[in-house]
């Protein structure tokens, strides 16, 4: 499912590349140092289904993700996350 991240205004990566779970899947320097300068506006991280290629549902702000795997975590839950799924629906 798609989803809203807040990007880093300091490397390409969205914030949560710098939590230490994620750490060791990239080979960034600024996300392996785990301060990350988030960008307040969040981007549209967009998925499709496969075969098809139409575009994926979007999570709400708040809602579980990845649920049931060692990489589950929630989707942004703050005003700017809310604002810009409304404008999506």
């Amino acid at each position: 499912m798609s989803v809203l991240v807040h990007p880093c205004r300091a490397c390409p990566h969205p914030v949560d590349w710098h939590d230490p779970r994620h750490r060791g899947y990239t080979s960034c320097a600024c996300c392996r140092t785990g301060v990350a300068d988030p960008d307040p506006a969040p981007r549209l991280q967009a998925t499709f289904t496969s075969p098809g290629g139409r575009p994926e549902p979007l999570y709400a702000p708040g809602s579980p993700r990845n649920a049931g795997s060692m990489h589950a975590t929630r989707t942004c839950d703050c005003p700017a996350c809310h604002t810009a799924y409304a404008a999506r629906q």
